[in-house]
């Protein structure tokens, strides 16, 4: 008798449960997907609110405009100093908060952790336009024989240059353009630092190996490998002439004074010390030539400089790190593919996403050919700004144009010529996985931490810290991780010849 009236129990409290509940899932049965992107800034964080208009112009546009209503956007903007922590414990936690679309910096690591997944169900379909469009870029996004990432489309060879402060350069009477990569760029600094004793014209040491890596031709491969020249064999990229010279170079300009004296304690980036006058000069890689990049930081800095600029170095092709892939929790990946394909073929949403929401951070011209800021807002105040990131997401080749002279530090034409000419490494396009030498990779990837950074912005004598690098390298595993990365480079060659 008690079973029975708990039976007719329940089977009343179903008949007499409002409508509503009885039907919830027939109704959420057809709700659109919610797609979370969580894209990280080089700039300013932007409020929520601000944040939130951009996400309601993007979804506006897909709904009423694409006639998109299998999903919407959800928007997050991250500080690029937290995103390297912040998404790696969300996706690591599988949770709510883990963002369904993500920017991915580290591929290998990514893959192998499980955070990503391949897209290689969607390049024939959702993706189709943009695999058309990128072409063998696409390259860069793949492991294993699977495509993780859809690489971004951008000037990624960039022009590398030393802006300086002209005023302070032209009154010492000292000729830049003596100075055409950074060896002898060591006269021009020797020449200032006669002149202002108490000033430095750059900020930090760590990108000297960028300009030794393009000038002997020294190709990273999966961080840890290297290939130099033409040759496909891979070596210890710590052990490369590159990395060598880039040391001894951070080393002895912080000795003379040429640099930023806190090294790496210093945790601001380049564009805020150069830019609050800490730094009258700096070094730095845009895809935009010495002119735009003078005038984009006259323009930005916030003590009233001028600043001038020459090119001391061209990248080589790289295989690109940077690129866009859908978590392993995300519970619609077509929906979100689609949306991916539209971060390249669609300006309206890139510049959305990049340039915020038309009457709160841009207005058009009267012929609609150029925007502005709106009134009394400018580069530094407006609500919303992912200018600087326009280089880490989808298309870069587009993008809106200002009445202002360009404040991105991008130029799209001038960046798609340098890739255009720019050197080959023989590896383009190779991406190993670190699957058989997971131990060896966090062994090493605890080194690399302990040494590289005192090294590369010269806080420390490579004189005495260099060998103990090195051998802490041997006895964390990287000959046995250079082995495995040749095995598979072989094969890449194999079928890519």
């Amino acid at each position: 008798m008690k079973k029975l009236l708990v039976l007719l129990c329940s089977a009343f409290l179903v008949l007499s449960a409002p409508a509503g509940c009885s039907s919830k899932p027939a109704e959420t049965k057809n709700q659109p997907s919610e797609i979370t992107l969580d894209m990280s800034t080089l700039f300013i964080v932007p409020s929520l609110e601000a944040t939130k208009t951009v996400e309601d112009a993007i979804n506006d546009y897909l709904k009423n405009e694409l006639h998109e209503e299998g999903y919407v956007i959800r928007l997050k903007i991250t500080a690029i100093g937290d995103y390297f922590q912040k998404i790696p414990m969300e996706l690591a936690s599988g949770g709510d908060e883990a963002p369904d679309l993500v920017q991915v910096f580290s591929m290998a690591d990514w893959v192998n952790q499980g955070y990503i997944i391949p897209l290689d169900d969607y390049l024939d379909n959702e993706l189709k336009p943009t695999v058309d469009l990128i072409g063998n870029i696409i390259g860069s996004g793949k492991m294993a024989g699977h495509t993780y990432m859809m690489p971004r489309y951008f000037g990624t060879v960039l022009d590398w240059k030393f802006i300086y402060n002209k005023a302070l350069v032209e009154d010492a009477g000292v000729d830049v353009t003596k100075a055409t990569d950074l060896d002898s760029l060591e006269g021009v600094l020797a020449e200032l630092k006669e002149a202002y004793p108490n000033e430095h014209f750059l900020v930090y040491c760590d990108q000297f190996n960028r300009l030794y890596n393009l000038k002997t031709h020294t190709s990273q491969v999966g961080t840890y490998a290297a290939t130099v020249g033409t040759d496909t064999k891979l070596y210890n990229y710590y052990e490369t002439d590159a990395y060598k010279n880039a040391i001894e170079k951070a080393y002895e300009f912080r000795q003379k004074g040429y640099c930023d004296p806190e090294g790496s304690a210093n945790t601001l980036s380049h564009d805020a010390v150069v830019m609050g006058g800490s730094s009258k000069g700096v070094i730095m890689g845009h895809s935009a030539g010495p002119d735009t990049i003078a005038s984009m930081f006259t323009k930005t800095n916030t003590y009233g400089a001028e600043f001038g600029a020459v090119t001391i170095g061209i990248d080589d092709l790289a295989t690109d790190t940077l690129g866009i892939g859908i978590s392993h929790s995300c519970k619609d990946p077509a929906a979100a593919a689609r949306f991916i394909n539209l971060l390249y073929t669609d300006e309206y949403v890139w510049d959305t996403l990049i340039y915020g929401a038309e009457g709160q951070d841009y207005v058009w011209n009267e012929d609609h050919t150029k925007v502005r800021y709106p009134e009394g807002l400018d580069f530094n105040s407006v609500p919303y700004n992912c200018i600087y990131s326009c280089g880490m997401i989808g298309n870069g080749f587009q993008g809106l144009e200002y009445e202002t002279d360009d404040e991105s530090g991008s130029d799209r034409v001038y960046g798609k010529e340098l890739m255009e000419k720019a050197w080959c490494p023989p590896l383009y396009g190779f991406t190993p996985t670190t699957i058989n030498v997971m131990n060896e990779i966090t062994a090493v990837s605890n080194v690399v931490e302990q040494y590289n950074d005192v090294l590369s912005y010269g806080d420390v004598d490579p004189a005495t810290e260099y060998p103990k690098f090195i051998q802490a390298l041997k006895d964390a595993g990287i000959d046995k991780i250079i082995e495995d990365f040749q095995a598979q480079a072989d094969e890449w060659v194999k079928e890519n010849s």
